[in-house]
């Protein structure tokens, strides 16, 4: 008997999330070991949803808010899909948001504008003291000599050597829309940039405090010195530490999140003080900081080029779309920017394949005009 492709589909869902019944199983596991377009697709959606990290998204899912929010795209559908566990349709959706690879509709065009964005020329540089700019190859290894320092590039990462009366020369490394990038200082810090932010640091140390300078987002790994403490000046606040690991968020210099992985910091603004222990992050907002704990895989995701949300506003995402994709985004109808979503954006990914997921899920409508991105 013929089984419907789309009708296959949705049974693999059931299957990959434990849902389907033995007789449904033995029709799907019959499909995929004798039609090879069948075992693609269940290939397809194992390598999605069949991981940890997917386990851990799907397992802070609302089921109830994700089956509302598709349950009207499903009605449409309702001839071929013919899911009957719903709830767990819901939070299978939503997780193909996060996962952003696989289209569940199959072919609904969405998008009414050009299949690829055109993204602007990324230039990852490093802009010396006396204002000189050097771009830095993101691909492949090379060394740049400037003055008596000595630059290294290989892949996605700096180093350089330069001799210890060099404590009086700054540099400004600045990491452009859809990369990130690591530098490593004089005394072996670790330094992870996410997109579009800058750090400024001497080329060597001077007695006393080590001290840089954070514009955007970065991670900190910090070689530990007990005689000289590691000062990150964020914003309005500065983050002392002696040896630790921690995340700075600071895109808005009046809005501070440093997030502590392991060791301790102080955060601070002028003379108030708070000291975090692992797992904790501090916000600073509004002359004031407010401490709670943090999902360490949510706030450290970026490093691994996705970012995720839960119940974010599409006013808060369409930032985050603007600073990994360079791209300015208008809101057509301004209360859209007040709706929330849940998934994960995956910058290595076109911007195309995460905008129909959520033209599915939610029925927000995009399209682009010049090198501008509208959603209605």
């Amino acid at each position: 008997m013929e089984v419907n492709r789309e009708h296959i589909r949705a049974l693999l869902f059931e299957k990959v999330t434990g849902s389907i019944s033995e007789e449904d199983n033995r029709l799907v596991t019959a499909a995929i070991e004798n039609d090879a377009a069948v075992a693609d697709m269940w290939h397809n959606i194992r390598e999605e949803l069949d991981n940890d990290k997917s386990r851990r998204f799907m397992a802070g899912i609302d089921e109830t808010r994700g089956w509302n929010n598709i349950q009207p795209q499903l009605r449409s559908h309702s001839k071929v899909f013919l899911l009957r566990k719903w709830r767990v349709a819901a939070a299978v959706v939503l997780l193909i948001i996060a996962a952003g690879g696989i289209w569940y509709f199959s072919g609904r065009n969405i998008s009414s504008g050009p299949a690829t964005l055109p993204l602007a020329q990324n230039t990852l540089l490093l802009r010396l003291s006396d204002g000189k700019d050097i771009p830095l190859s993101a691909s492949a290894g090379n060394t740049i000599t400037a003055g008596a320092i000595k630059l290294v590039t290989s892949g996605n990462r700096l180093t350089y050597t330069a001799p210890e009366n060099a404590a009086d020369e700054w540099a400004t490394l600045m990491v452009p829309g859809k990369l990130d990038y690591k530098i490593v200082l004089k005394d072996g810090t670790e330094v992870w940039l996410n997109s579009q932010s800058s750090l400024r640091f001497p080329y060597a140390f001077k007695s006393g405090n080590r001290e840089v300078y954070l514009s955007g987002e970065a991670y900190f790994k910090v070689a530990k010195n007990e005689q000289q403490p590691f000062i990150v000046h964020a914003g309005e606040t500065r983050v002392e530490v002696l040896g630790t690991s921690f995340n700075i968020h600071a895109y808005d210099p009046a809005k501070v999140t440093t997030s502590l992985v392991d060791g301790a910091v102080v955060s601070s603004k002028e003379d108030i003080k708070v000291k975090l222990s692992p797992g904790y992050q501090s916000v600073y907002e509004d002359g004031k900081f407010v401490t709670t704990s943090f999902d360490t895989y949510n706030t450290l995701s970026w490093m691994d080029g996705t970012t995720h949300f839960r119940d974010e506003k599409l006013s808060s995402i369409a930032v985050i779309i603007s600073r990994w994709f360079e791209v300015p985004v208008i809101f057509d109808n301004p209360a859209l920017a007040n709706e929330t979503l849940s998934g994960a954006i995956d910058k290595r990914k076109p911007l195309d394949v995460f905008l129909t997921n959520i033209a599915i899920s939610s029925g927000v409508q995009y399209y682009y005009k010049g090198n501008v991105l509208h959603l209605k």
